[in-house]
C-alpha cells in the first residue's frame, strides 16, 4: 500500500512520529532528487532566454539544439509526475523555434517538428513550428526585397514581397535588426530599411557613458517590517481580474452610447461635440498616460512619437486645461516610469538600469546608474542575477513631490535616496504568509584533512566567506560541467568532485549546492491522513522554493502627498506606509497588489485591477469596482476613474456623480475653465456642470 502511494504520488518522502501516528512529509517535484530531465530543460531554458535577451541568435540557436534533448523526457516526468501535461509556454518551441528560423538552421527546425509530433501532449505547438517554417521562407524573403529596394519603407514590404500579414513582417524584421542583418532608420512612423555597411546608414550617436551620483559605498541601514507591530486595517479582499465571474463582468460594462458622446446618470450638458483638427489630435504613440493634479503625463515608451527624429522614447505634459506644457524625445529607453500624483516631473528607468528624473518642463534634473549602487551590488551577490535579468528584479521607481529623493525597489527591499546621492533608508516587507525558512543539511562530513583537500581542489583557503565559496563553485562549474564542455570526457567525474567537495565545505545537500547560499522555504499544502496496515499516517504535501519564490515583491511603490513619506505594497496584498526615515508606522490588506497608490494629504486611493478603494484616517469611504481596468484622475474636489469608453467622476469621498460615454476610446481630459473636455482620436466634447 505504501509502495502504491509513493507511485500514486510520484514523490519521495520521509516519515516521522506525530503523536501515535506516523507523519510522512512529501516534498514538491521541484525539490525532488532524480529529475534529471526537468532540471536540464529549466538550466537550458535559462541559457535560451538569456542568450535572446544578450541578441547571441546563434549561441541561442545552438541551446534551443540542445533542448532537444530534455524535451521528451521532461514532458514524460510531468505526465508521470502529475498525470497530464499543463504548461502552457515552451520557450525553446516559441522564440526558440524563431530563432531557429534567424539563424537559418532547417536541421534543427525539422527536428523541432519531428520532437512535436512524437508526442501528444506537444500537439498545441504543431502550428506554432509550422509558423516557424514558414518565417524561415519569410526572413529570406524579407532580405531579398530589401537587396532590390534598398531604402524602403517597412510599411511597404508587405506590398514588395507580395506577403498577407503586415504584423508578422514588422515582427520579422525586427529580429534581422537584432541580429546585425538589416537597420532601420526612422522616417515618420516607419521606418527605411537598408543593409549594415550602406553609405545612407546614419552615424549612431556617441555611447553616452552614466555612472552613479551615489556619495556612500555603504547601503543605508535595512530594516526588516515587522507587519505584527504596526497598525493593522484589514479591508475587504479585492478579486483578482481572474477571479471575477463572467456574469459580474457583464453587469460592469459600458453600455454602447448611441451618440459619439453621452451623459449618464447626471444633470451635466454637452456644449459642443467637434472633430479635432489633424495638427491637434493626440499622437497614440503616447500609448502611457499619467493622470497628475497638474495635468497630464504622458510617455511613448516605442520610440514612435512624430516630430521628434531618432529617439528611443519620448514624454509630454498637458497642463490642466489641455495645453502642451513640454515635450522632449529622450535620448534613453523607458523600462519603469514613476510619475508623482501631486508633482510635475517624472523618473523612469531603461533598460540598463539607469536611472534619468525629469522636472516639469522635462528638463533632465538628475542621472545615476542603479548598476553602481552598493543596494544593487548586494541584490547581484545575494541572488546570483545576470546582466540580461537585473531589471527583472527592480520593480517600481519613484519620485518625491518635490524631486528632493527617489526611491527604488529589489525584489522585497526598498531603497530611498536623496539628489545628492545620500542613501537615506533601505525596508524589507516580510515573506509571504505561509512560508517557513528550511535548510537541507548534508549527512555526510569529513575529516580536518578532507576539507584541507576540499579546498585545495576549489583553490580556496581559510578565511572563506559563503559568497567567495559560491562565486568559486559557479565559476568551477561553469568550466567543467558536462553540458557547457561536451568533449571533456572528464567533465562528468569533474564536476562529480567539485560537488562533493563544495558539499563538505557547506554541509548543503549536494542537490541544492548550485542554490547553497540562498535560504529554502517550505509551505505545507495539503495535510490528509490514510490508514495503512493498521497504522494512521498523517501525511503532509508541502513545496520547497528557494528565496526569490517565497519573498513578497514590491511591487507598487510611491511617495506620499505633502510629505516624504512611502507607500510599499507587495504582492500579498499588503501595503505598508513607512515614514520619512523608513520607520514602518501602518499596513494596510487588500488581498491584491494595487496598480497605482494616491496619497492627497485628505483620502487616500489604492487601485487594483477590480476595485477602488477610498479611505480617510483608516475609515474606509467607499468601495468602488472597476472591471474595465480604469485609472485615477485625481482633482482638487473630486476624482475620476478613466476607462477606455467612460469617464466616471466622483466626489473626493468616493460618493458617485456621473459618466461621460464615449463610442471610442478616450485619449485625454482636462478643464478649460468651468468646463470638462474629454477627447478621443479624432473628436472631443466639451461638458458643462461636472465639478472641477
Amino acid at each position: 500500500m505504501l509502495r502504491f502511494i509513493k507511485r500514486l504520488l510520484g514523490q519521495d518522502f520521509g516519515s516521522s512520529r506525530s503523536g501515535s501516528a506516523n507523519e510522512l512529509t512529501v516534498q514538491s517535484p521541484s525539490r525532488q532528487r532524480g529529475r534529471r530531465a526537468a532540471d536540464a530543460y529549466f538550466e537550458n531554458m535559462a541559457r535560451i532566454q538569456g542568450a535572446i535577451a544578450t541578441q547571441a541568435f546563434d549561441e541561442a540557436a545552438k541551446q534551443v539544439r540542445e533542448s532537444f534533448r530534455y524535451i521528451p523526457d521532461w514532458v514524460r516526468e510531468n505526465v508521470y509526475e502529475y498525470g497530464s501535461f499543463e504548461i502552457s509556454t515552451i520557450p525553446a518551441l516559441q522564440q526558440g523555434g524563431t530563432t531557429l528560423a534567424l539563424v537559418g538552421d532547417d536541421e534543427g527546425l525539422d527536428r523541432m517538428r519531428d520532437i512535436v509530433n512524437s508526442a501528444p501532449e506537444l500537439e498545441p505547438w504543431r502550428a506554432e513550428v509550422e509558423q516557424h517554417l514558414s518565417d524561415r521562407v519569410l526572413f529570406e524573403t524579407i532580405m531579398a526585397v530589401v537587396v532590390e529596394n534598398p531604402n524602403c519603407l517597412q510599411t511597404d514590404v508587405k506590398t514588395l514581397a507580395g506577403m498577407a500579414d503586415g504584423r508578422r513582417i514588422a515582427t520579422l524584421i525586427s529580429y534581422l535588426e537584432k541580429a546585425g542583418k538589416l537597420v532601420r532608420v526612422k522616417a515618420g512612423r516607419t521606418y527605411r530599411l537598408l543593409l549594415p555597411g550602406s553609405p545612407d546608414v546614419p552615424e549612431p550617436p556617441p555611447k553616452r557613458i552614466v555612472t552613479s551620483h551615489r556619495a556612500d559605498r555603504k547601503p543605508p541601514p535595512l530594516s526588516e517590517i515587522d507587519i505584527a507591530s504596526l497598525d493593522y486595517v484589514t479591508l475587504p479582499r479585492a478579486p483578482l481580474r481572474w477571479e471575477e465571474a463572467q456574469v459580474a463582468r457583464e453587469r460592469a460594462a459600458t453600455p454602447e452610447p448611441s451618440e459619439p458622446f453621452e451623459i449618464r446618470d447626471a444633470g451635466w450638458r454637452v456644449i459642443a461635440v467637434e472633430k479635432i483638427p489633424a495638427t491637434e489630435r493626440p499622437d497614440t504613440a503616447f500609448r502611457q498616460m499619467y493622470p497628475t493634479e497638474s495635468g497630464l503625463v504622458m510617455v511613448d515608451d516605442l520610440g514612435k512619437a512624430d516630430g521628434l527624429g531618432q529617439i528611443d522614447a519620448a514624454a509630454l505634459r498637458y497642463d490642466r486645461e489641455g495645453k502642451l506644457a513640454a515635450k522632449k524625445g529622450l535620448r534613453h529607453g523607458v523600462y519603469r516610469v514613476g510619475v508623482h500624483p501631486l508633482g510635475h516631473g517624472l523618473i523612469a528607468m531603461s533598460r540598463d538600469c539607469v536611472l534619468h528624473a525629469y522636472d516639469e518642463f522635462l528638463d533632465l534634473i538628475l542621472e545615476t546608474a542603479l548598476t553602481q549602487t552598493p543596494e544593487i551590488v548586494a541584490l547581484r551577490t545575494r541572488f546570483d542575477i545576470a546582466d540580461e535579468q537585473l531589471k527583472n528584479h527592480i520593480r517600481c521607481v519613484a519620485l518625491s513631490e518635490t524631486a528632493s529623493r527617489y526611491l527604488f525597489t529589489t525584489v522585497d527591499e526598498a531603497w530611498c535616496v536623496d539628489k545628492s546621492g545620500n542613501g537615506l533608508w533601505g525596508a524589507k516587507l516580510p515573506f509571504k504568509e505561509g512560508w517557513t525558512r528550511v535548510s537541507s543539511p548534508s549527512s555526510g562530513f569529513g575529516t580536518s584533512s578532507e576539507v584541507d583537500h576540499a579546498l585545495a581542489l576549489m583553490g580556496l583557503s581559510l578565511p572563506l566567506t559563503p559568497e567567495e565559496l559560491k562565486r568559486r563553485y559557479r565559476e568551477l562549474a561553469k568550466k567543467w560541467h558536462p553540458d557547457l564542455n561536451p568533449r571533456d570526457p572528464g567533465a562528468n567525474q569533474k564536476m562529480t568532485t567539485l560537488t562533493a567537495a563544495a558539499e563538505l565545505l557547506t554541509g548543503v545537500e549536494g542537490a541544492a549546492i548550485p542554490r547553497f547560499t540562498e535560504a529554502s522555504f517550505a509551505q505545507e499544502i495539503r495535510r490528509t491522513e490514510v490508514k495503512v496496515a493498521g497504522v494512521t499516517l498523517t501525511m503532509t504535501i508541502g513545496m520547497q522554493v528557494g528565496e526569490l519564490q517565497a519573498a513578497d515583491w514590491i511591487y507598487a511603490a510611491c511617495f506620499a502627498a505633502k510629505s516624504e513619506s512611502v507607500y510599499l505594497a507587495g504582492y500579498s496584498g499588503r501595503i505598508v506606509l513607512v515614514d520619512k526615515n523608513g520607520r514602518a508606522v501602518r499596513a494596510y490588506d487588500i488581498g491584491s497588489v494595487p496598480r497605482r497608490i494616491v496619497d492627497t494629504g485628505d483620502y487616500l486611493y489604492l487601485l487594483t485591477d477590480t476595485r477602488l478603494y477610498v479611505l480617510r484616517d483608516d475609515a474606509l469611504h467607499a468601495l468602488i469596482d472597476t472591471f474595465d481596468g480604469g485609472d485615477l484622475v485625481v482633482a482638487q474636489t473630486g476624482f475620476g476613474l478613466l476607462e477606455p469608453k467612460r469617464l466616471r467622476w466622483f466626489r473626493e469621498d468616493g460618493r458617485y456623480l456621473g459618466s461621460i460615454v464615449s463610442k471610442d476610446p478616450i485619449r485625454r481630459v482636462y478643464s478649460a475653465g468651468d468646463q470638462t473636455v474629454v477627447e478621443t482620436r479624432l473628436r472631443r466634447v466639451v461638458v458643462e456642470g461636472v465639478p472641477a
